[in-house]
Formats: C-alpha cells, sequence, structure tokens
C-alpha cells in the first residue's frame, strides 16, 4: 500500500481551472439555497390569507412561523450529521425530498397543527440545506474562487425570498394560499432531479472512503480535463486537526468567553431582528388596513434590499473593516425601522407613500448584510483549531431569536398594541446589534493591500 501514489485532493482541485464540475456545484448550490428562501418565507406570505380564510386571530400564527425555525435548528445538526456519514449528495437527495414532502403537507394541511408540524418538517430541510451547500461547494471550489463562490450561493437566500414574494403576489390572490406551498414542493423537485444526475459527490467525503477510489479518480480527471488518475492511488486530504471534544468548554472560557457571549448575542438579536421582518411583514402590514398585493410587495422590496446588503456588504466589509460597517450599518437599520414603523399604520397606506417601501427595502439591506458580517467576524474572532465550533454554534445560538420574533409578533396583536410599536421594538433589538459591533468589529480588520492573504483552512 506504501508503494502507491500519494495525491493530495486539495492541490488537486486547486490547481484546477473553473471547469463543468465546478459550474453544476455552484448551480445546485444557488438553486438549493434559492429554494431555502422562498420556503423559509413561504408561511410569512400565506400567513395573512391563512388568518382570514380560517377566521383566527394573528398572535395565533406565531407557533406556526416559529415550527419552521425550530426545525431549522434541528436540521442543521441531523442533516450535518448525516452527510458526514453518507455523502453530501445522497444528503442533498434526502433534504430535497423532505422539503417537497413538508410544503406539500402544509399546502394540504386543514388545521394550525397540521400546518405547525409539516412546518417543522420543512424546516428541518431547510436546516440542513444551508450547510450542505456551503461545504459543497467549498469544497470543490479552487481557492482562488472559493470566497466568490461561498457568497454567491449566500446571497441566493434572499434572492429567493424576492422571487418567492413576486410569485406569491400573483398566484395567492388568485389560487389562495395553499398554491405558494404547492410551488414550494415543485421546486425541490426539480433540485432533487439536477441534484441525482449533475452534482457530483464531495471529494473529501470520496477521499475518506477507500473502496470509492476509482469514483473520485473519474471526477478529478474530468476536473482536470485529462486521464491522470486511475483509481489505484492514496487519495489524502490536507486540513486541520479533528475537533477536539473541549471545544465548546474552551469558547466559554478566558481568553474567549466575553467575545463568545457578545457573538452569541448579537447573531441572535440581528435573527431576531430579521425574521421579525421575515416572518411578519406581510401579515404586519395587511392588519395595517393595507390589501394583500401590498402586503406581499412589502416582503419583495425587503428581499430586494436583502441581496444588495449581502453582496454590497461583503465588499465594504474586507475594505472597511466589520467595526466601521456592521456599527453604521446597523445605525441605519434603526433609523430605518423608526420610519417604517411612523409611516405603516392605520391613516398611513403603504401604498400612498414611496418612504415605506424605500425603508422597507434599506431594512431588507442592512439586516442580511449584518447577518453575512457575522459569520465573518465570527470566523476571524477564533484561532484555526476552534474556528469551526465557534461559528457553529454561534449560528445554532442565534436560532433563539428567531424564535424570539414569532413570540414578538404574537405579542403586538395579542395584547392590541399599534403596528407601528412592532416596528419600534424592533429598532430597539438592532441598537443591541450595533453595540455588538462596535464589541466585536475589531475581531475582523480592514484588508490593506500589503496583508497577506488569511488561511482559509477552517472554511
Amino acid at each position: 500500500m506504501n508503494s502507491l501514489k500519494q495525491v493530495d485532493v486539495s492541490d488537486v482541485i486547486d490547481g484546477a481551472a473553473f471547469g463543468a464540475i465546478p459550474f453544476w456545484v455552484i448551480v445546485i448550490g444557488i438553486l438549493c439555497m434559492t429554494t431555502d428562501g422562498f420556503d423559509l418565507q413561504s408561511m410569512s406570505f400565506a400567513a395573512p390569507a391563512v388568518a382570514t380564510e380560517w377566521a383566527i386571530r394573528r398572535e395565533l400564527l406565531g407557533p406556526v412561523l416559529a415550527a419552521s425555525i425550530v426545525g431549522m435548528a434541528v436540521g442543521s445538526v441531523l442533516l450535518g450529521w448525516i452527510g458526514d456519514r453518507i455523502g453530501r449528495k445522497r444528503s442533498f437527495a434526502f433534504c430535497f425530498a423532505l422539503m417537497a414532502f413538508g410544503s406539500l403537507g402544509s399546502s394540504l394541511s386543514a388545521t394550525l397543527l397540521q400546518l405547525m408540524i409539516f412546518r417543522f418538517v420543512t424546516g428541518i430541510a431547510l436546516g440542513g440545506a444551508a450547510p450542505l451547500a456551503t461545504a459543497l461547494v467549498a469544497e470543490w471550489m479552487p481557492k482562488r474562487w472559493r470566497t466568490l463562490g461561498v457568497a454567491t450561493v449566500i446571497v441566493a437566500v434572499p434572492a429567493g425570498g424576492m422571487i418567492g414574494g413576486m410569485i406569491a403576489e400573483h398566484i395567492v390572490p388568485a389560487y389562495g394560499w395553499r398554491s405558494v406551498f404547492a410551488a414550494g414542493a415543485a421546486i425541490p423537485l426539480l433540485c432533487l432531479f439536477v441534484t441525482l444526475f449533475k452534482v457530483p459527490e464531495s471529494p473529501l467525503f470520496l477521499a475518506s472512503r477507500p473502496e470509492r477510489r476509482s469514483t473520485l479518480a473519474e471526477l478529478l480527471n474530468r476536473l482536470k480535463g485529462s486521464t491522470l488518475y486511475s483509481g489505484q492511488e492514496v487519495f489524502t486530504v490536507a486540513g486541520p486537526r479533528a475537533k477536539s471534544r473541549n471545544e465548546l468548554v474552551t469558547l466559554l472560557r478566558a481568553p474567549y468567553l466575553a467575545k463568545t457571549l457578545v457573538l452569541w448575542a448579537t447573531f441572535s438579536l440581528n435573527t431576531l431582528a430579521l425574521y421579525g421582518f421575515v416572518n411578519w411583514l406581510p401579515t404586519i402590514v395587511a392588519a395595517s388596513g393595507e390589501s394583500l398585493v401590498s402586503a406581499l410587495r412589502s416582503a419583495v422590496f425587503f428581499n430586494v434590499g436583502g441581496v444588495v446588503g449581502a453582496i454590497c456588504g461583503s465588499l465594504l466589509i474586507s475594505s472597511c473593516g466589520s467595526r466601521l460597517v456592521g456599527s453604521s450599518m446597523a445605525l441605519i437599520a434603526v433609523l430605518a425601522m423608526l420610519i417604517v414603523g411612523t409611516v405603516i399604520g392605520p391613516g398611513h397606506g403603504i401604498q400612498s407613500s414611496t418612504w415605506s417601501f424605500a425603508a422597507v427595502s434599506i431594512c431588507g439591506m442592512c439586516l442580511n448584510g449584518t447577518q453575512v458580517f457575522l459569520y465573518a467576524v465570527a470566523a476571524n474572532a477564533y484561532p484555526t483549531a476552534i474556528r469551526a465550533t465557534a461559528v457553529g454554534c454561534a449560528a445554532a445560538v442565534s436560532r433563539i431569536g428567531g424564535v424570539a420574533s414569532s413570540a414578538v409578533g404574537s405579542a403586538i396583536f395579542l395584547f392590541g398594541l399599534s403596528i407601528g410599536t412592532y416596528f419600534y421594538v424592533l429598532a430597539a433589538v438592532a441598537v443591541g446589534v450595533m453595540l455588538g459591533f462596535l464589541y466585536l468589529g475589531e475581531r475582523m480588520p480592514a484588508v490593506t493591500h500589503t496583508d497577506v492573504e488569511p488561511s482559509r483552512e477552517g472554511r
């Protein structure tokens, strides 16, 4: 065995051109995250019509809106674990099949309990989609394309919400709220087809399975465009050491305890504000007396801003640093939310004021931008040995904010508070995000021309 040629798979991928395999990996990543963004917000698109058709109080929608977030927390762990054992490709297939099943069940639900259960199932798939997509993209992209590839995939999430809002704006008034979930079932089936026939297995997974050396050799030959490997080689993957069982404990000890707690709090607060819009915006706007079309259109504007924020923010943070960009965008979000709270409500028609849609778009830009920043800050705030665990834990803890957003939205209707109060509360939450960036921003300084490119081995 020792006489066989050893091949470092990472070196092969980094030295390859951007060809058919990376292209299809990017395509499925974009499809996956677009579908993720659509299905994530599908309940918010349907919520106003559900409340009207079933004649239920709006505060009762809170548990249903929270169900998918709880499912996402489960799915991010469960499907990640499955992916490490059966491979990325089969996990993707299972993820899309589960997403289609959950959405189809949602479209056929006759009670709130049924709808909540199927939204939880859908959430499991949504929670697994993001880590699977980003991992597969990172594992097939040459190093020089890796950051751009992952960023392109991440931007597809608000793009999916934008497309979903545009579709919902036309089909919900015509065909009812069930049509949103029917579309949410059809799209994952398309992704399932593409996955089965076009997506390659992860090279890192194949390298860890000696019995599949021939498959990996064939893929690497396709990647390089020539017959270089026979399948008799010993394939290895350079990377960081295996995780220590004490990594989580390390995060909660000096010198990391303070930054860990602040990061978790900032992540949770930003997720609360972000999901406060994602889950409740159409329902809140409809409750202000606006038409269903206007309510759904507000979600489109929020997601348009989200796409802009995710793209522009990623460019700004590398040149200006996360302290300035993150805290500034959080402050702008505060001001925009105060405007939204002032102009949306009884007597302030959203259709009669361009300020409303403009402010909603700015909120989408800032909240999505800061969410992306927080992942980057988390990755730069810790050494390589505990980086993966630190980012994963921060993302998992942030789900608390997502669940809390459902409680805040329900409380507004339960206690009969004004529509403006809801956005004022979210503005106060965004102040906490701004303060968090002022503390954490120093962990990711601006990049200068003399800086050496940081290591990406933990990504």
